[in-house]
């Protein structure tokens, strides 16, 4: 949602921190979903032996 608003307000009124905010929730968002991944591949299996 804040996202949306950043771009929106670059698009609209061509506000270059509105952009720059912009890029920095994608490059948050980017990260978050890494280390999701990179967690979820060192996650132990369980196994039911």
């Amino acid at each position: 949602m804040l996202k949306d608003f950043a771009w929106d307000t670059f698009i609209n009124n061509g506000i270059l921190e509105s952009y720059i905010f912009y890029r920095e929730i994608e490059e948050r968002d980017m990260a978050a979903e890494q280390r999701n991944i990179a967690e979820a591949e060192a996650a132990p299996s369980v196994s039911n032996a």
